[in-house]
């Protein structure tokens, strides 16, 4: 394929084949097939997806292609598919059924959409996660999406920042004990290029559970202050880069 955006080894090039075709299916309204459909489907011996992918090239861009196609590669990866059989085994998990198959096609569509290498990652986790359960993972999973969908790369700066204990000059400004509380003077003083955006930028994150604004039961608080949640912690967890892949930018 022309316009390729990142290299893929002779090893992983079949199953970055699988996932373009998968990709394809998905954007050509496919994937509500079932069982044996979906993965003739993806396996390419459908000429709906070789004829799809003419089609498709034309109203989505290289990048978008290869962004979904990244993911669903972040998928199996997480999946643990090394070979091109296993590889299926995750995309016939993928579209086992009707939520799993709503699941692909939301996350593929943010993905294709996102310049964020992270989030894209996440993303296929998150297939990943929902592909390797058999109960009621997909749901979580779906809501999971529908967060990480509303977030963009400053709302992910931010919570990256709140994650760390601020200066102790900053910190200074609250009391005893209170070193984990960031309030938006701090963030300002912290990353100036979040300082105009902090307050609009912790409702969002405010509004998912991301961070969670501190209640001193009735004390005079110095300022609103916010802490980072376990849900904030966990979604920091599902961006990380692998230790395989450090050293390399995140954004792409």
């Amino acid at each position: 394929m022309q316009g390729m955006l990142f290299l893929v080894s002779e090893d992983e090039r079949p199953k970055h084949e699988l996932a373009i075709q998968v990709v394809v299916a998905v954007a050509a309204g496919v994937a509500g097939l079932r069982g044996p459909e979906a993965i003739a489907v993806a396996t390419g011996v459908s000429p709906l997806a070789v004829a799809g992918l003419g089609r498709i090239s034309k109203t989505i861009q290289s990048r978008r292609l290869e962004h979904a196609a990244e993911t669903v590669m972040d998928g199996a990866d997480a999946f643990g598919a090394e070979t091109v059989e296993q590889f299926m085994d995750f995309i016939e998990a993928a579209v086992s059924d009707e939520k799993h198959q709503e699941l692909l096609a939301r996350s593929l569509t943010i993905a294709q959409d996102t310049a964020m290498r992270d989030k894209r990652r996440a993303l296929g986790r998150a297939l990943a996660s929902a592909a390797s359960d058999t109960g009621t993972r997909v749901d979580e999973e779906l809501l999971f999406i529908r967060v990480l969908a509303d977030l963009d790369e400053p709302h992910i700066r931010l919570l990256r920042l709140m994650s760390t204990t601020p200066p102790l000059d900053l910190a200074g400004l609250l009391g005893d004990g209170d070193s984990d509380r960031w309030i938006p003077y701090m963030i300002g003083k912290a990353d100036p290029g979040l300082a105009n955006s902090a307050i609009s930028l912790l409702r969002v994150l405010e509004q998912h559970h991301l961070v969670y604004e501190w209640d001193d039961y009735g004390r005079a608080a110095v300022a609103d202050q916010y802490a980072i949640s376990a849900d904030g912690e966990l979604l920091l967890d599902r961006l990380a880069e692998p230790e395989s892949r450090t050293g390399y930018s995140s954004v792409c």
